[in-house]
């Protein structure tokens, strides 16, 4: 229909701008009449798509794994968390205290 338009018309519309106007209005947005503009268009729209695909399987994913998204860190309150469990104060102290207490 678009190549008899085209061919009445006095248009010349070849193969390639057919299947991009064919692509566009299977992506449910009309063709501009500008091959190059339609043609870009096309390009962003697969890309947008695409884009989605992977933020979606990438959720699907992170959802099967039941991964949880955590905060960062503060590297000097790890290492201070890390130094106490080393020393092991309230452990260290209890033991003390029952050596007294039963006298061991």
């Amino acid at each position: 229909m678009i190549q008899a338009l085209g061919i009445a018309s006095g248009l010349n519309i070849d193969a390639e701008y057919l299947r991009i106007i064919q692509e566009l209005r299977t992506l449910g947005l009309s063709p501009t009449g500008n091959k190059a503009a339609d043609a870009q268009r096309l390009a962003q729209a697969k890309a947008e798509i695409i884009r989605k695909i992977n933020k979606h399987e990438e959720a699907k994913a992170q959802q099967e794994l039941n991964v949880q998204v955590i905060s960062q860190v503060d590297e000097g309150e790890y290492i201070q968390k890390s130094e106490m469990e080393e020393q092991r104060l309230g452990a260290m102290t209890v033991a003390q205290l029952n050596k007294i207490y039963f006298g061991l």
